[in-house]
């Protein structure tokens, strides 16, 4: 070896065994790589090493003594062995003295240190253990029996250190040191989120899991929630049940994390009250029948409304369910009327990346938050919302020295990870970001070259914000002139790599939404912060196929893809399909609810969505489905818009299915079948093929593609007609795993991150957008207060999935509304007592949660329904003019003193918890 240079990889040999790794390695890396069984402890598969336990020690010739395995680096040509009589004995007695630590000394069971203490022919504790009867019952998910704790420290790296909480730690010292949380409370009553990280890395059974038992087998897929993409592992007992999700460290996309829901909240599968047959209203009543009298009538009413239809798809189902949904409603019933739930949370940012990038999604891949100087969170409660994305910004900021700044009228708890939180007013976010702009334009900061190459239009941009001064900023939006010079200065120049503009329905859920995301692309353009590692405008999609179901056609205005309806696509997909498509424009998902008035649509198909509860002001929503003619649903749960319905069919759960769901960052995974479909339900793609077939022949027509025999069939179709997904199909995702598209060939990589070196558009685009006065109410004297809302951790949307999981109720059983103490002394409202919450358009109840998260003369509430209680009710159905998303974050209500203080104030600690992210 050549002196002073360094091997690419290193040789070292364990028990005789050569084996070969890179620089920066451990001694208990090589002993792994080598095939060799070695205890460790302490030492988590994902985590750090500790170097507590000594379970993992060696010997290694040269070296006195018999160091910890996962402490020690690699040399190059050290000889180790882990089998020596020497070795094994002291390491015997280390295995002894751990037992000890445990009341009973006990080395039976499936944990795994009964597990290492049975291969070193250890049958029972040799000393007394500690005496400790200490049992924490009082998380909702899992229980913690201090009586089995080895102090390991597992569990506190797991939190510290992985997710970037911090709700536990080791307190005390010698005999008296312990697992506690903060102040000591009880674990229910802590910061902790309930990711169940803890409980996974757990060697013992101190932290075991409530409902958790032996798996027979496991099958890795991927979370039915977010759009984050996480792996997970579902355990499957003899009688075909879901009892168990573990996190999987081989996903590219969450890195073996998971939250409360992904990780605790899958037993929804396994609820009473799914859909097992198909329902038909009979005399007034939804009464089971069979599928060829379900789809007999389906067929034949569907033919009678052609030209009058319209079709929800969802972003629940998988890829290949939505491909075959908007086949079926452009060829067979002749119309684009279709779309999705994009309309209700990210359409402004995809139209607005479209006019300006000649794309409609995220460009940057997760780990560009990592490798950034700099992430800019916009109205995005990232850690209720996509908890695995805060924990991986998290690190970034404590590990990576990223800085962070974040743009939210409520206080979330990314706020205590930055000193740089600005606080506008609602509605304000087109003045601040055009403020920031003006900054860096003053300041010299923009990107000169990027903007001469890669953009247009930027004179008349340029102009169009020269009156956003920062003081007139202030005076609009209230954030204080010289915060909005630092975020401006930060964002433009970070300092290392790029900067990551990160943003969520707070930007969209606006009648100016399309004007809040232009504004983010144009400062991202303005900087050059797009199309390199480090960088990139990410919006973070909602549910977990949202992206999905829009590659796949499950839009108005496009074919799967987002081809447009040239005469060359519609021939294209014409030849493929074997039937004619219309070429005009199909409604927006809110404009077919409100068309219902004026007859434009009079029967509709709504799969795995639930509008009687996600559309704004309710009453005007329930009344015009009502309205309907004919009204098709198809779910695994008989939701509000199910009970509206003619015919009910039931599906299958992501669980009961093969296919694919694409996540934020544009990966393609492959979601894979656990146990068999509930009683007769069926996967959607099938149920949608079978009326199909039903209507073609009704029709006297023989399309092409009705005739899948899986859901791979299905996917292998769409990929031949959608070139972004071109190389991808079943076989190859179950080879290689998850893989971003662009992926136009079976040779193709995948790509980490868009416009590298092009937009789709040629050149990306300036677009002048000014703040405008809102179309949304504003206070009054007789509604004085804005409302906000949003969504909570321990649920999702309107609650259909997670208010059948007992553990996520019970962590968020009632409705509760957010209110400033300052607003609370005022009406004389106490924490906890029932409040009256009133719009122009409803009114709900709920528990007041006095809190300075929110401003004063502001109010937030989960648009969840708890209780009866949702938001919605109250929320106004107006919409933006281009992307038509309904206005669902400000709207002016009352509020009003109704009741006694609600029971959750005293049975489940609330009061006590201080940390914010528990709720908001």
């Amino acid at each position: 070896m050549t002196i002073g240079t360094q091997p690419s990889m290193l040789r070292v040999t364990v028990d005789g065994k050569a084996v070969e790794l890179p620089p920066g390695a451990s001694l208990l890396d090589a002993v792994q790589v080598a095939g060799v069984a070695l205890p460790h402890l302490c030492k988590d598969a994902d985590g750090p090493a500790l170097g507590a336990c000594r379970t993992c020690l060696v010997q290694v010739e040269g070296m006195r003594g018999m160091p910890a395995s996962c402490y020690t680096p690699v040399v190059d040509g050290m000889v180790v062995g882990t089998q020596g009589p020497d070795v094994v004995a002291v390491r015997k007695g280390v295995l002894e003295l751990t037992l000890a630590m445990q009341d009973d000394g006990v080395t039976q069971g499936a944990s795994e240190i009964a597990q290492v203490a049975l291969e070193h022919g250890i049958e029972s504790g040799r000393w007394q253990g500690r005496v400790n009867a200490h049992v924490d019952e009082s998380n909702h998910f899992y229980r913690f029996d201090a009586a089995q704790c080895i102090l390991c420290g597992r569990c506190v790296s797991a939190c510290s250190d992985l997710q970037h909480i911090g709700a536990i730690g080791i307190v005390g010292t010698g005999g008296s040191a312990r697992i506690a949380a903060f102040g000591d409370d009880p674990l229910g009553e802590s910061s902790c989120t309930s990711c169940g990280s803890c409980v996974a890395a757990c060697p013992t059974d101190a932290l075991e899991a409530k409902r958790e038992s032996d798996a027979m087998r496991e099958v890795s897929t991927v979370c039915p929630y977010c759009g984050v993409g996480c792996g997970i592992k579902l355990g499957v007992d003899g009688d075909q049940q879901l009892i168990s999700v573990d996190d999987d460290p081989d996903n590219r996309s969450s890195m073996g994390l998971l939250c409360v829901k992904g990780r605790y909240g899958t037993s929804f599968v396994n609820h009473p009250d799914r859909l097992k047959t198909p329902l038909i209203r009979r005399a007034g009543e939804l009464q089971p029948a069979t599928w060829d009298e379900a789809l007999d009538l389906v067929a034949d009413k569907f033919i009678e409304h052609r030209g009058r239809f319209g079709a929800f798809s969802s972003a629940k189902a998988t890829n290949e369910d939505n491909y075959l949904i908007q086949k079926f409603v452009r060829l067979l019933m002749g119309t684009n009327n279709i779309d999705h739930c994009t309309r209700l949370c990210h359409s402004p940012s995809v139209e607005a990346m479209l006019a300006q990038l000649g794309s409609g999604a995220t460009s940057n891949s997760y780990t560009d938050y990592e490798d950034a100087g700099c992430v800019f969170i916009v109205g995005s409660d990232t850690s209720s919302n996509h908890p695995v994305i805060a924990s991986r910004i998290r690190r970034a900021v404590k590990e990576q020295g990223v800085q962070l700044i974040v743009l939210n009228p409520k206080r979330i708890e990314m706020c205590d990870q930055t000193d740089l939180w600005l606080r506008q007013y609602p509605g304000t976010d087109v003045a601040v970001l055009n403020g920031m702009a003006n900054v860096i334009l003053r300041e010299r900061l923009e990107d000169a070259n990027f903007i001469e190459s890669r953009t247009e239009e930027f004179t008349v941009w340029r102009a169009s914000v020269e009156k956003y001064t920062p003081e007139y900023v202030e005076e609009l939006s209230g954030v204080p002139a010289d915060l909005l010079r630092q975020a401006a200065r930060l964002y433009a120049n970070p300092g290392r790599g790029g900067s990551c503009l990160v943003w969520g329905m707070g930007v969209t859920q606006h009648t100016n939404g399309l004007g809040n995301a232009t504004a983010l692309l144009n400062l991202a353009l303005l900087t050059g912060q797009v199309g390199r590692e480090g960088n990139g405008v990410s919006p973070l999609r909602g549910q977990n196929n949202v992206q999905g179901a829009g590659d796949s056609g499950c839009i108005p205005d496009a074919l799967p893809g987002y081809q447009r309806y040239t005469d060359d696509v519609l021939d294209r997909f014409s030849d493929a399909w074997g039937g004619v498509l219309p070429s005009d424009e199909g409604l927006r998902a809110t404009d077919m609810v409100e068309s219902i008035a004026q007859g434009v649509v009079r029967c509709m198909y709504v799969v795995g969505e639930n509008p009687a509860l996600t559309d704004p002001n309710l009453a005007h929503a329930n009344e015009l489905l009502a309205e309907l003619e004919f009204l098709v649903v198809q779910d695994i749960f008989l939701h509000e818009t199910a009970e509206l319905a003619d015919v009910v069919l039931p599906a299958a759960s992501f669980a009961e299915k093969e296919g694919t769901f694409t996540n934020s960052e544009r990966r393609v995974q492959r979601v894979r079948q656990a146990i068999s479909p509930l009683g007769e339900s069926q996967p959607d793609w099938q149920i949608v093929q079978a009326i199909a077939l039903r209507v073609a022949a009704r029709l006297g027509v023989e399309p092409k593609g009705f005739d899948h025999a899986d859901a791979a069939s299905v996917f292998d179709e769409m990929s031949s007609l959608t070139p972004i997904l071109g190389g991808l199909s079943h076989a190859r995702l179950d080879r290689e795993g998850g893989i971003q598209w662009p992926c136009p060939t079976s040779d193709h990589p995948g790509t980490e991150r868009l416009y590298q070196d092009e937009f789709p558009r040629g050149l990306g685009k300036f677009i002048p957008v000014d703040q405008v006065a809102p179309a949304e109410e504003q206070p009054d004297e007789r509604y004085p207060f804005i409302l906000n809302t949003g969504r909570v951790l321990y649920h999702w949307h309107g609650g259909t999935m997670t208010r059948r999981v007992a553990g996520l109720e019970a962590s968020f059983p009632e409705l509760r509304i957010a209110l400033h103490p300052t607003d609370a002394a005022r009406l004389e409202v106490a924490d906890g007592e029932t409040v009256l919450v009133a719009s122009r358009r409803g009114r709900v109840e709920g528990g007041a949660f006095l809190t300075n998260d929110v401003m004063v003369g502001a109010i937030f509430m989960p648009f969840v329904r708890l209780k009866e209680s949702a938001a919605n009710w109250l929320t106004n159905n107006v919409y933006d003019e281009t992307s038509r998303i309904p206005e669902f974050k400000v709207c002016a209500v009352s509020v009003e003193r109704a009741g006694e203080p609600q029971e959750w104030r005293h049975n489940d600690g609330s009061r006590r918890r201080g940390k914010h992210k528990q709720y908001w």
